[in-house]
């Protein structure tokens, strides 16, 4: 008869937190945190805590547990177990979404010393001028890893612009701890989200990586042709309702008017221009006015020159600052 396999207390119980952990937030996630050291982890899960996002560690295989686990009060939540790799892996619950997680990641990447045998993304330059290091071995150290460094006044320099390293080059371990000794540290090392699961759907990192400020002019783009569309259709929403009744008010206004159709929204208006226009028939009749209509004539001649001639006032400093506010409004 085959054993029966004993499961020590303290998986169960681990199982058991790990299972809490997935149910205690909507969004899980799985989030590879191969080659961080402890001091950027360290600094990395304080900036993320800060923000809503929590990490937690384990064995793979105590992980995916808990997840089959925590599958049967979370549908769907299985997923994420299709997407662990042999890396160390850490599950990760939030309240926000797995794109702005994804993005909250990517900024919470810090620079590494080199060790040595990594791959350079970008070239890697030393800079010319003086060190921090006074005269000693450590110039030895320098020139071994190909650095032009030189002693000048009791100090270690570094006489002239040297590219360390070109990209796609392997760092070397003499190059990497020179670099370290120099504090140029050209290692990016970060968390990589692979994947999760915001209790509806679930998203692969190639998915959650896009541009937000491009992804959010496209929406405000394609906002405003909707708007257009609407508008020109002449498309009743909520959003065209009163542009598109403020037009045809406007516009019902103009063709009254145009037409001398008499209402209580044209009547000033259409009496304004027969009044006008009586003034200008008036002007050209000479010595055939009264004395009532030339008073009018003057009255107005005398309104159009002062109107010309008086000055145009700045506005106050207070009426400037509440015209700006406006526009910054």
């Amino acid at each position: 008869m085959k054993p029966k396999a004993i499961v020590a207390d303290w998986k169960r119980k681990e199982v058991s937190n790990i299972q809490e952990f997935v149910q205690s937030a909507p969004v899980v996630g799985l989030v590879d945190v191969s080659g961080i050291g402890a001091k950027q982890m360290l600094t990395m899960r304080s900036s993320l805590r800060d923000m809503g996002v929590k990490l937690r560690m384990s064995r793979n295989r105590l992980l995916k547990l808990a997840l089959k686990d925590a599958s049967k009060n979370m549908k769907g939540v299985e997923q994420v177990i299709d997407i662990f790799v042999p890396h160390q892996i850490a599950l990760l619950s939030s309240t926000e979404s797995p794109f702005k997680i994804f993005q909250m990641l990517m900024e919470s990447r810090t620079q590494a010393p080199a060790k040595g045998g990594e791959t350079a993304t970008s070239k890697i330059v030393v800079e010319k001028g003086p060190t921090a290091f006074p005269a000693g071995p450590v110039v030895g150290d320098f020139q071994k890893a190909g650095f032009p460094a030189a002693i000048e006044k009791g100090k270690v320099v570094i006489r002239k612009k040297h590219t360390a390293v070109e990209e796609g080059e392997v760092i070397s371990a003499d190059v990497a701890a020179a670099l370290t000794k120099l504090e140029i540290y050209p290692i990016t090392v970060g968390m990589q989200l692979l994947g999760a699961f915001d209790g509806e759907n679930f998203f692969l990192s190639d998915i959650l990586d896009i541009d937000l400020n491009e992804f959010r002019g496209h929406v405000q783009s394609a906002t405003a042709q909707a708007f257009n569309l609407a508008f020109n259709t002449r498309y009743f929403t909520g959003a065209t309702m009163q542009p598109l009744l403020s037009k045809a008010h406007n516009d019902a206004l103009a063709v009254a008017i145009s037409t001398a159709y008499p209402s209580e929204s044209t009547i000033k208006a259409l009496l304004a221009k027969a009044h006008g226009a009586m003034l200008g028939v008036a002007g050209h009749a000479g010595d055939g006015t009264d004395d009532e209509l030339k008073e009018m004539l003057g009255h107005a001649v005398a309104t159009t020159v002062a109107a010309k001639a008086e000055p145009v006032e700045e506005a106050s400093s207070s009426e400037k600052g509440d015209e700006n506010e406006e526009e910054v409004s």
